[in-house]
This record gives structure tokens, sequence and C-alpha cells, in this order.
């Protein structure tokens, strides 16, 4: 087990792609050639509020990252809002408009119950329990051969999904603990990607979820840890040279440790309204008269991805000014001017 003590996303890719480059072991996968770690990978996030990725060579999407988090938590598994952030989502779906293995959903509606309130009962009651496991994998119906005729109109939604489906998680379980006043999360993963996955998208996801669960616990956050089984790069999407660059570039760009005084906005759940302005969020609704992570982060970003979608660019970088200065603002900015100059550049 080699483990990533970091401070934050920016710093876990920093040091853990050499020693993937450095030890990692070359094999053949079904997305194509791999390079694997040797043993699992455990990436401890110290603060993990500091979810934000910097790297331009990485290119994160910070609208999608953030937007898909938020639908996570609402408990969704349709396809029509992310979609509109990311095209690709469609692709993970098997009837065009659920997505099976959509963690959000089994967080809150697909065991029968509400797995997050469930462990925020019982740690607000039993502060030291340690029972505390939030599934995401359903053996009965995730572990499967896909059917190569899940295209077939003739195949039900429910046999491929008792195949495997196109989309089940990748990462497992979670486990919550309170130590020390603070709120701790073990995050399991049976196959990380890491430039997609584990410093990508479960950075921000899982991150968000710990920072929710405090909040609605009544603790601090504590640390995030990801445990990958399986922990590898994509040699056929960046080769050796360009992960070197991209770590080099992880460091050096990590704001975090530039401005000490960057803040990182909380999702402030436990307003007794958040629920509602998350519902409300999801279907382009915003309250602006009261001051929200909705209000204040989300609706400009929501905002500003449409301006530059419909060629509107200086309008959707003014959008992003008014948002409130912190982590999401550099990013969404320095993302939109980015394609904004890359576009001048192809013209």
């Amino acid at each position: 087990m080699n483990i990533i003590d970091a401070r934050n996303v920016n710093t876990a890719v920093q040091w853990a792609i050499p020693y993937l480059l450095k030890n990692g072991i070359e094999e053949t996968s079904r997305n194509g050639k791999v390079l694997v770690a040797p043993t699992p990978v455990t990436t401890i996030y110290n603060r993990p509020q500091e979810r934000v990725l910097f790297s331009p060579l990485r290119d994160a999407n910070p609208f999608f990252h953030l937007f898909e988090s938020l639908w996570m938590l609402a408990g969704r598994n349709d396809v029509a809002f992310p979609v509109q952030f990311n095209k690709r989502f469609a692709e993970y779906s098997d009837d065009g408009k659920t997505v099976w293995g959509a963690y959000g959903w089994r967080w809150r509606e697909f065991f029968g119950y509400d797995q997050l309130q469930k462990i925020i009962d019982e740690l607000r009651a039993n502060p030291t329990s340690r029972r505390c496991v939030l599934s995401m994998w359903n053996g009965a119906d995730d572990v499967g051969t896909m059917l190569e005729s899940h295209v077939d109109p003739s195949v039900s939604d429910l046999q491929v999904a008792l195949a495997g489906g196109k989309d089940v998680p990748c990462n497992t379980h979670a486990y919550f603990d309170v130590r020390g006043g603070k709120l701790n999360m073990t995050v399991c993963c049976r196959s990380n990607d890491a430039i997609w996955g584990a410093y990508g998208a479960n950075a921000v996801h899982f991150s968000i979820l710990l920072e929710y669960m405090a909040e609605q616990v009544g603790v601090p956050m504590g640390v995030y840890r990801q445990m990958s089984n399986n922990f590898h790069v994509y040699l056929d999407i960046y080769n050796r040279e360009q992960l070197e660059n991209i770590a080099e570039e992880a460091g050096r760009t990590n704001l975090y440790n530039v401005y000490e005084d960057m803040p990182t906005i909380p999702l402030g759940s436990t307003d007794l309204l958040w629920h509602h302005d998350l519902e409300q969020f999801l279907e382009g609704s915003v309250d602006l008269s009261r001051a929200t992570f909705f209000s204040q982060v989300a609706a400009p970003m929501y905002e500003a991805w449409f301006k530059r979608k419909e060629g509107r660019t200086q309008e959707a970088i003014t959008a992003l000014e008014r948002m409130a200065y912190c982590d999401w603002q550099v990013a969404a900015l320095d993302w939109v001017t980015r394609r904004h100059k890359e576009k001048q550049n192809a013209a």
C-alpha cells in the first residue's frame, strides 16, 4: 500500500503521478494501455475543502465538477441535467434517460432508503459509531458480463442492468467516523484513473459529500482518504512526458499554497432552505435575494456556462466576476478565458 499524504488535490497530483511513472506496471485494459500502481494507493487529503485543481494542462472543467456534485447530493440519476455540461455523459446511460451507477441516486434512493440521512442521524446520536458505511456497490446487479446486444432495442433496460450496465460504480463504499471532534471519510474505489477519476471528479464529488455530511452532523471537516485498489493512468490519453508536465505544473500552479487566504465558500447546508434551494437550482432557478452558496457561487457559474455556450464570452466573464471571490471563481475564469483564447488563435 502506498500512501500519498497531501494537503490538497494539487499536491496529490504533484506527488502521485511521479510515483506512478517510476513504479507503475504497463498493462492492457478494455480501454487501452494503462500504467498501474503495483499495490493499492491511498490518497489522504488533509484539507479536502481545497478541492479545485488549477493545472491548465489538466484543464479540469470546474463547471461540470461542481454541478455534478450538487446533482449527486440531490439523489438524482437523470441524464438531462449533467449532459448540459458534458455531452459524453449520455454515453453512460442505458436508456438515454438515466444512469444506472449514479452515486447520488445510490446514496439516497437505490437501496430503498436515504443512506446519507441514516448516517447523519447515527452520528448525531452516537458520535463514536463505527457502523456508518455508505454503500454504492450492489453485488446482485453490478457484477456481470456486459451484454454485447445492449444496444439492441429488444433487450430490456432491466436485462442490461442485470448484466452490469454501461455504468457501474467505481467507488464502492465510504466510511464515516468522528475523531478529534471532526468528521473523517474513507472512500474505497475498485478501479481509479488517477487523472480523470481520483484527482478529477472524485476529489470534488467526495470532498463536497464530506463537507455536506460534516455540516449536517454539526462538526468540522476532518480528512478525506481515497483508497484506490487499482490506481492507474491511461497512456493512450497522456504519454509519460505529458504526465510529467502535469505533475510539475500542478505543484507550480497550486494557488492554495500561493494565496493562503484564498477562500473556499462553505455549502451552508444547515440553512433550513438549503435543500429547497438545491432543487430549485437544478431546475434553473435561484433566489438571488439571499446570500447563499447557490446565489454566490453556483448561480453565477451556471449563468456563465450558458453565456459562453451562446458565444457571449464577455458576458460569461462578467457573470463570473460577480461571484464571491473564491477558488471556484478563479478556476472558472481561467477555464473560460483559456477557451476564448484557443478559439481566437484558431480563427
